[in-house]
């Protein structure tokens, strides 16, 4: 039972350290832009539901570009604001101020 968790620690160590250093060298910057796009853009969903169940109608009463969960979806995908600039470059690469602007 022991080397049982003796080797389910080294596992996780093992891995714990890939993404770490995956993350470090800026390998996983896609796949976080994409989580973060994923969940505004079911965020906005969830908004527009939310008006229509009020009563609202997209296209008379709101538009799709307004909503707050479209626009955070943009800024991710141009690389702006807290999010979307949060993590550009490497290991030693730019970081975003969170007004767009790396250095």
């Amino acid at each position: 039972m022991a080397n049982a968790y003796l080797v389910t620690s080294a596992v996780v160590a093992v891995l714990a350290m890939a993404v770490g250093a995956a993350y470090m060298a800026g390998a996983l910057d896609l796949v976080i832009e994409r989580v973060w796009m994923m969940f505004f853009e079911a965020r906005a969903e969830g908004e527009e539901k939310k008006m229509e169940v009020r009563g609202m109608k997209e296209g008379e009463d709101f538009f799709e570009g307004e909503l707050k969960g479209n626009q955070q979806a943009q800024d991710v995908k141009e690389g702006l604001g807290g999010v979307g600039g949060a993590k550009v470059g490497g290991l030693y690469g730019s970081y975003g101020d969170g007004d767009g602007i790396t250095r």
